[in-house]
């Protein structure tokens, strides 16, 4: 049987076939619409070190404050969900697609374009929607308040209004329109695999760790830990 396999093979090979191997470990990789899975949980980690960093730099400019964000580690684990959310429900600025599924059909400038409005201002909607019904949530049902927009103008709530919203959200869709794709490339190429699902079981048990820390002492405590803070003006 060996035999006639590797004679078959020979033969296919001369009239221009040429078999594919795919190592067995690699049809075990999960993936999330044809990318591992842990490639986009690296990217996720980036994304919530610079999530911790944004946050932290807003407060430094509007209120002169850099602290921990309620973390002990520099991440702020929602963040780490964009490239997921970018991945699932919106595929790419240009061809915007939801669960893989094209909203416009056609492939041309106006097309683009349209897809580009649409893909910003669902990204501003969710981080409206998002904080309202975060921020709500927990002080309806732990009587905690984690952040307050009052000083802004244009707020809906103190938890939500259009600056914020056009700030994240526009923040959030630049990395998605410009540092998405490239970042998310270099990682598969660069970054060996076996490299990559250590940091995401490592670094990135650590910060889901920490994030279920921070909502233990919320729960039991009904206030957020403040571990560190540095007033700077």
């Amino acid at each position: 049987m060996i035999n006639s396999t590797k004679l078959l093979t020979n033969e296919l090979e001369k009239v221009g076939f040429r078999p594919v191997y795919v190592p067995v470990n690699e049809k075990k990789r999960l993936k999330v619409f044809g990318v591992e899975f842990v490639y986009l949980y690296l990217f996720g980690i980036a994304v919530a070190g610079v999530g911790w960093l944004a946050e932290n730099l807003a407060r430094l400019f509007t209120q002169g404050i850099w602290d921990c964000r309620f973390h002990l580690l520099p991440f702020i684990s929602p963040y780490a969900l964009i490239p997921f959310a970018f991945r699932i429900l919106l595929g790419d600025p240009d061809k915007i697609a939801f669960f893989g599924h094209r909203v416009f059909k056609a492939e041309n400038r106006k097309t683009a374009v349209l897809s580009n409005i649409l893909c910003l201002s669902l990204i501003c909607g969710a981080v409206f929607l998002g904080e309202l019904a975060i921020g709500n949530m927990w002080e309806k049902f732990f009587g905690v308040q984690l952040w307050n927009y009052s000083s802004f103008p244009l707020q809906v709530t103190q938890y939500a209004g259009l600056v914020p919203s056009l700030a994240y959200g526009g923040g959030a869709y630049l990395i998605f329109r410009l540092v998405y794709k490239p970042v998310l490339k270099l990682l598969q190429n660069k970054v060996n695999f076996k490299i990559a699902k250590a940091i995401c079981c490592t670094l990135g048990v650590a910060i889901v760790l920490d994030t279920l820390a921070m909502s233990l002492q919320i729960i039991i405590l009904k206030q957020p830990p403040v571990y560190w803070s540095v007033k700077v003006w």
